[in-house]
């Protein structure tokens, strides 16, 4: 085989492994469906985003995600244990975001008209 055609394989390769990596699983887990639902109004309210949230969960069920936008200021998504069906979305020091998890990943799947 040709050296090219050899890297241009590679490069096809390699060029799908970040969008794989960013593909949402068809049913989730509780830290997962956080993190999807804020990515969702994130890309929803056209939120120049950097580092999309990336989120931990606690023993007691509390998910908290933390990002960055391009111009740097802070995304801070929060599910508490006590109320695990909504969260909220901060970005710098407003409040982009308040509402039902279910309800953002409902709406995503949904066909736009």
């Amino acid at each position: 085989m040709r050296p090219v055609a050899v890297l241009a394989a590679v490069v096809l390769l390699l060029s799908g492994c970040s969008q794989i990596a960013a593909i949402a699983p068809v049913g989730g887990n509780r830290l997962s469906d956080v993190r999807y639902a804020a990515i969702d109004v994130l890309v929803d309210r056209e939120i120049p985003v950097m580092t999309a949230p990336v989120c931990t969960e606690s023993g007691d069920k509390a998910v908290s995600c933390e990002g960055e936008t391009v111009d740097g200021k802070t995304i801070t998504v929060t599910s508490t244990a006590e109320d695990q069906a909504n969260f909220t979305i901060e970005v710098g020091s407003e409040t982009l975001f308040t509402g039902v998890i279910q309800d953002v990943l409902d709406a995503a799947m949904r066909p736009s008209s």
